[in-house]
């Protein structure tokens, strides 16, 4: 499955976008609401008109997981340059993030989603993404 398509399985499972929907390039995401691991909480709309760079993983601290958010984190001034900004998506509770983040010093957001509240759907969307 595609990262796109996880996002879209997501939305739609948040109530946020319908299940058989499709974003079309440059076309504007439906809106969502996530804790990060700081316990702030975070929503498409506080960023509108700015780029993100929005990534789905797994789980914290497993060897792909971990290079990927290293990566983000190793080529943040590219990002920061375009004015864009990271925000990283997983079922991982903020506890994990907090550790994860701080143990990688990860200078970015990463986003909790509530495996209670959505879909099974999506949890399994997102496992498929390992």
């Amino acid at each position: 499955m595609t990262a796109r398509a996880a996002l879209l399985t997501l939305l739609a499972a948040l109530g946020l976008a319908r299940a058989d929907a499709q974003v079309a390039v440059g076309e504007a995401a439906p809106d969502f609401r996530l804790q990060d691991q700081k316990g702030v909480w975070h929503t498409l709309a506080q960023h509108r008109g700015q780029w993100i760079a929005l990534y789905f993983y797994p789980k914290d601290q497993t060897p792909g997981c971990t290079k990927e958010a290293c990566s983000f984190r190793d080529n943040i001034f590219a990002f920061e340059k375009l004015g864009a900004i990271i925000l990283g998506v997983s079922l991982d509770d903020v506890k994990s993030h907090e550790e994860f983040a701080q143990k990688y010093s990860l200078p970015f957001s990463l986003l909790k989603v509530d495996a209670e509240k959505h879909s099974v759907e999506v949890l399994a969307d997102l496992k498929a993404l390992k």
